[in-house]
């Protein structure tokens, strides 16, 4: 586990259809017409925040800065983080992992850690599975958001924002290890995108302190990682 927080953000992309003059932006990276979803989950897979609605070409930098500014905003504690992919600047409120290092959970079958970058990646990425998941059971459970539909762009918002609220109910209410399974089984199964060359978010300005309590806690937990790999052998 990452401490200090039990949070995940991330954004996934939903199809929709839209008149053919919005067409060019709602248009995302894979040729899609699609919107843009922000999201955040806890460790029980509900989803504390959903931002819908912004164009499939907007960058998540964009969706970001929109959610943290609106009205009704993302929330940020003090002392407390989101973790974050790697397409997010690691800064005040926004835990990411470090560049340059294997991070997805695909990427540490047969692979063990060798220093503190590597081991904070893989328990970052354990951690921050969550919203993926979350995202998955959207998509299993919900055929009207795997596919787009023909309503209004309105109403296919509102359409989104339902299908969220309904998940959080249904977490709350029922057991659903199959479709749960279901879902890991695909992730595990999934073709990784390249995440370095997603856009960063660059008004959370990395900070030498923040850089310091991110290296601090990597550090600590590969100090505890050696200590118990020392008591078994």
């Amino acid at each position: 586990m990452v401490q200090g927080s039990s949070w995940a953000l991330d954004g996934t992309l939903i199809e929709i259809t839209v008149p053919a003059s919005e067409r060019g932006k709602y248009r995302d990276r894979k040729g899609n017409l699609s919107t843009n979803v922000l999201g955040a989950c806890d460790a029980n897979l509900k989803f504390t925040y959903v931002l819908p609605g912004w164009e499939g070409s907007a960058s998540d930098s964009r969706v970001l800065r929109d959610a943290l500014t609106r009205r009704n905003n993302l929330k940020v504690p003090q002392n407390m983080y989101y973790l974050v992919d790697l397409g997010y600047t690691n800064g005040q409120g926004f835990l990411a992992p470090y560049r340059g290092t294997r991070y997805h959970l695909n990427l540490w079958r047969g692979n063990t850690p060798n220093n503190y970058k590597e081991l904070f990646n893989l328990r970052h990425s354990a951690a921050r599975n969550t919203i993926e998941r979350g995202f998955g059971l959207i998509k299993k459970r919900w055929a009207i958001v795997r596919h787009a539909c023909f309503y209004d762009v309105k109403t296919q918002i509102r359409i989104i924002n339902a299908c969220f609220i309904l998940h959080n109910f249904i977490r709350d209410e029922m057991v659903e290890e199959d479709l749960l399974r279901e879902v890991d089984e695909e992730l595990e199964e999934a073709v990784l995108e390249n995440e370095v060359e997603r856009d960063n978010i660059t008004f959370v300005g990395v900070t030498d302190e923040w850089s310091q309590f991110r290296d601090n806690l990597a550090m600590e937990m590969f100090e505890e990682y050696q200590a118990r790999r020392a008591l078994r052998n």
